[in-house]
């Protein structure tokens, strides 16, 4: 069952939910609007909210506005913007619901304050909602200043080359046309309008590659005004609903035990008095990495639920920061010494970013759900056994930057955090059992008979070559033996600075000395320019509007190979179409000298030395969820190559980038071409 309204409580008859003392003593950061006050976890009470449908036979208006967030029952409300129906705005955007196959159409209007137009003087300049700060960080990543609460004298960031109240709403994971797929230089301004239509379809269903129950979320995708529009508060959850979710018994709505959590990470500053959000960078990358973090617009809040099977509908929808969320409980109290037991038997991942897996998958006590920016989980979470007044944990033991880091250990971890470090508060939600919450959810046996189902049969395991049937208990495959292979370098000046995507191409004459999986030796390679042998076609780097060296045919296969050379995880997205890792991992190449300093130039385009595998160092291991399902986000981490095969099947421009918000905005994005006919340089005279 679903409902049209918006923000509302869900509430049931009972008594309201209670606010259930923790057993730990945990203390905040100091208040910034308090002296001497501290900011206490767990205070705020998470509500259930209804989904808005979305119509089949109408066009739904929503709003881009200011509005204020209510972050924290003892913080003063802050400016924020967001999306809203009928006035009624909030921030994050509502849940919106649509219906597989049935096609909605959304008219984002653009009611923010103002647009920027240097051309034009007497046109309103809009401000920011929030605060900025540049500081410098001698440390690096040892302790990473943007981790630490308030603006410590920073100076205000430049914003004066983003195109700040300018946008273009994008629907992340959805199989949109070119023009409903918020192209970043599309953009709206301040009283103006974007018309979209989203025909909620699956892409590659010629091959009958079921996708079901899709996570997708919507957000702004301004060409480099992206980082300041989402941390302003332009995003939300949008549900792709399919029949099959209903079949197998899965709560569809909050009222049924549906909860959809995003996950934002925040910093505050009150210099001038006033309370407001602050985006913190240094000079070097500008990631933004924020000590609190934000549930559905709460900080650290807590939910009151009753001893039933919940689905969480889990989504990062953080700028920089990765989350590696541990469902935890507490067996010793004392403060600062907090002893906890692993409780992730009582969860069962059932889906990721394009749906439902093939099969569930049951998280062990070593593992842990991690999410980078822009990746989904769907979640459940058994409570049945609990008794009233019992609390869970979820905590996060990703430092940020994030490098896919084992996790520390988790004794104290939820008390102490790294306080000096680059994850100094841990938590992420309490859930307290609360017999008369109005959340109330499925049985036992919803779980029980999901962990033993074929959630979703119509999925293929993609894989290169299909040389003997797949091992029992592993899914069928479909092979990709006709395809093209793209090589993208992720890389990185040096000193840190700048970071790019360059696609490079095999050629005698080049200076970049690669050994990628299964060569016997190191190749060269050039960043594709118009001619072969040619190396100064770009002539510092691939840039957004260089030319477009990717493109991919209609309906054909596509490998393309990540490689990162750079010390940070970089969260690939591409536009479109779903897509599936190869192989069981990435794998590992050395990408520094001894010194620490990276093989690969990408301002000169030359290695110093080649760049091979690294016997020392596995590559990351892919998770069940990246190999059981379907992914529009990849992690890809440092020294590894990820292979993903994709398959476009709608023609027009799109674009892959790293959904690290600042990496995005500063030339880590390009775009790519889906043509109807095979297209080599020069031909058409256009490309």
């Amino acid at each position: 069952m679903s409902s049209t309204s918006i923000g509302k409580a869900l509430l049931r008859p009972g008594s309201p939910p209670r606010q259930t003392a923790g057993p730990l003593g945990l203390k905040g950061p100091l208040d910034p609007m308090r002296p001497g006050q501290t900011i206490e976890p767990f205070r705020a009470l998470l509500q259930p909210s209804a989904a808005m449908v979305l119509p089949a036979d109408d066009v739904v208006d929503i709003d881009l506005s200011a509005t204020e967030m209510n972050l924290h029952p003892d913080l003063p409300a802050v400016p924020a913007w967001g999306f809203g129906v009928n006035g009624e705005v909030t921030s994050p955007g509502p849940l919106l619901e649509g219906t597989a196959d049935q096609q909605a159409a959304i008219r984002w209007r653009n009611r923010l304050p103002g647009s920027v137009f240097p051309q034009n003087p007497d046109r309103s300049v809009p401000q920011l909602p929030f605060a900025t700060s540049v500081v410098d960080d001698p440390n690096g990543d040892t302790d990473s200043v943007q981790n630490e609460l308030g603006a410590q004298g920073g100076k205000p960031e430049d914003t004066a080359s983003a195109p700040i109240g300018w946008t273009s709403v994008h629907l992340h994971g959805a199989h949109s046309r070119a023009d409903s797929d918020g192209w970043p230089d599309n953009m709206t301004a301040a009283g103006s309008e974007q018309l979209d239509a989203f025909d909620n379809t699956s892409d590659n269903t010629d091959l009958g590659l079921g996708k079901v129950g899709a996570h997708l979320w919507y957000h702004d995708h301004a060409m480099n005004g992206t980082r300041y529009h989402v941390f302003a508060g332009l995003a939300g959850g949008y549900l792709l609903r399919d029949p099959r979710e209903a079949q197998l018994g899965l709560p569809t709505c909050a009222a049924d035990g549906e909860i959809h959590l995003l996950l934002q990470d925040r910093n505050l500053d009150a210099a001038d008095g006033t309370l407001r959000l602050l985006h913190k960078t240094t000079p070097d990358t500008a990631e933004f990495f924020g000590p609190l973090t934000l549930v559905d617009g709460l900080l650290w809040p807590r939910l009151g639920l009753r001893p039933d099977v919940f689905r969480l509908r889990l989504l990062n929808g953080s700028n920089a920061r990765a989350y590696r969320l541990h469902l935890v409980s507490v067996t010793d109290g004392q403060a600062g010494q907090g002893r906890v037991t692993v409780e992730h038997d009582r969860l069962l991942v059932i889906g990721t970013d394009g749906g439902l897996l093939w099969r569930a998958w049951q998280p062990g006590a070593a593992d842990a759900l991690t999410l980078a920016p822009a990746e989904r989980l769907d979640v459940l979470l058994d409570l049945t056994d609990l008794a009233e007044g019992s609390s869970l944990y979820l905590i996060n033991s990703a430092q940020a930057p994030f490098g896919g880091e084992p996790a520390p250990p988790l004794d104290g971890l939820l008390a102490c955090g790294d306080r000096s470090g680059r994850n100094p508060y841990p938590w992420v939600a309490r859930i307290d059992i609360d017999t008369f919450s109005p959340w109330a959810g499925g049985p036992r046996s919803l779980r029980d008979d999901l962990a033993a189902a074929e959630l979703n049969p119509a999925f293929r395991r993609l894989v290169h070559d299909v040389t003997e049937p797949p091992e029992a208990g592993q899914p069928p495959q479909l092979s990709i033996e006709t395809h093209a292979h793209r090589t993208i370098l992720l890389a990185e000046t040096d000193p840190p600075g700048h970071l790019y995507l360059q696609e490079v191409i095999e050629d005698a004459a080049g200076k970049i000395a690669l050994q990628l999986p299964g060569d016997p030796a190191p190749k060269t390679y050039r960043v594709e320019g118009w001619l072969a042998g040619d190396q100064a076609r770009s002539d510092s780097r691939v840039s957004f509007y260089d030319r477009i060296a990717l493109r991919p045919q209609l309906g054909q296969w596509q490998l393309w190979r990540f490689v990162n050379t750079t010390g940070d995880t970089h969260p690939i997205h591409i536009h479109q179409s779903q897509f599936q890792p190869l192989d069981v991992a990435g794998t590992s190449l050395s990408v520094a000298d001894t010194s620490g300093a990276n093989l690969y130039d990408p301002m000169s385009r030359m290695t110093s030395s080649p760049i091979v595998p690294d016997p020392t160092s596995p590559g990351r291991a892919f998770e069940p969820p990246e190999t059981l399902g379907w992914k529009d986000v990849i992690r890809v981490d440092p020294g590894n190559v990820v292979k993903v095969a994709v398959r476009f099947d709608i023609p027009g421009r799109y674009v892959y980038h790293c959904h690290v918000l600042e990496h995005e905005d500063t030339e880590m994005m390009r775009p790519f071409v889906v043509t109807v006919m095979h297209m080599d340089d020069g031909e058409m005279g256009h490309m």
